[in-house]
């Protein structure tokens, strides 16, 4: 993967809820300004993780950092699950 194939997420995983938002730039220096903004009007905030992450598509961000997008429900069993068949 080259530089010009790399896409910026930005990713708002609210940790109470389990959801992510998610939005995408082309742009990396709009990306890095919109994460300064969204970074600064929750500051303090525990609940909240914000990162900024990039990668060649969302499917692949979905496979690197799973623990943003499975459920609540079943995201760490479903992990388990994968670790222990991997063994």
């Amino acid at each position: 993967m080259n530089v010009d194939e790399i896409r910026h997420f930005l990713v708002i995983y609210d940790v109470r809820a389990g959801n992510a938002k998610v939005r995408e730039f082309e742009d990396y220096d709009a990306a890095v300004a919109a994460y300064e903004k969204i970074e600064k009007e929750h500051l303090g905030r525990d609940d909240l993780d914000i990162v900024l992450l990039g990668a060649d598509s969302l499917d692949t961000i979905k496979r690197t950092h799973s623990s943003y997008f499975t459920t609540t429900e079943r995201g760490f069993e479903q992990l388990l699950g994968d670790l222990l068949t991997s063994v």
